[in-house]
């Protein structure tokens, strides 16, 4: 595939259904240290940007501070939290639904 800029690395991505901008590619391409300023991008560093965005905007996130990392995992925490309660509802309701007696 050769080398492909940036507006061709973005509709390379979006063929394949991942939603992204030029701006995640410059910024992802501003992260990665053995880039020059030529914002041009090899085949093989597509898949380097997939995982990066991956982990955009996690905890696990590369360059951010532990201040930053504790408050998205409390948010994830919340977010489990809230998703076990809604699960645990709908257990309920099934369980209504079909008879069984919880234990």
């Amino acid at each position: 595939m050769g080398v492909l800029g940036l507006k061709e690395t973005t509709q390379f991505f979006r063929s394949y259904g991942i939603k992204c901008d030029e701006k995640w590619i410059e910024e992802w391409l501003k992260t990665t240290a053995a880039k020059d300023l030529t914002y041009q991008v090899c085949e093989d560093d597509l898949y380097e940007f997939n995982e990066w965005c991956r982990w955009k905007g996690t905890a696990y996130e590369e360059g951010i501070d532990d201040q930053t990392k504790i408050a998205r995992l409390l948010e994830e925490i919340d977010e489990l939290k809230s998703e076990i309660t809604m699960l645990k509802k709908e257990k309920e309701l099934l369980e209504n639904k079909l008879g069984i007696i919880p234990f």
